[in-house]
């Protein structure tokens, strides 16, 4: 599956680096390093009908994951959490169908 990040860009100085190297931060001024993608790329070659034949789980956008190689990423069984009904609790919004996403099944929850 390929990737479609590009490179890494500092959201301070718009300084930009390879996404094959390690960085937490910046290295010229310290602050947060964006991962930046191909979006026009991945929107091509990942339709709607290509995703649902994935599973439900982190996997299902690996492309789009700031991971050159997914099968290298330990998956921890997340994403894919559920929308549920909460009828009593649409009732006291006045919506007649709220879900709620579930996001305690995974392993941050």
């Amino acid at each position: 599956m390929r990737s479609f990040l590009t490179h890494l860009e500092c959201s301070a100085c718009g300084a930009t680096r390879d996404a094959g190297e390690l960085h937490t931060v910046c290295p010229v001024c310290g602050k947060v390093l964006y991962a930046r993608y191909d979006l026009d790329a991945a929107a091509k070659a990942m339709t709607l009908a290509a995703l649902a034949t994935r599973p439900w789980d982190l996997r299902r956008y690996a492309e789009l994951l700031p991971v050159r190689d997914i099968a290298a990423a330990p998956l921890l069984g997340e994403g894919g959490t559920p929308l549920l009904p909460a009828p009593a609790l649409g009732r006291e919004f006045g919506v007649d169908r709220l879900l709620v996403k579930d996001e305690g099944r995974n392993p941050t929850g």
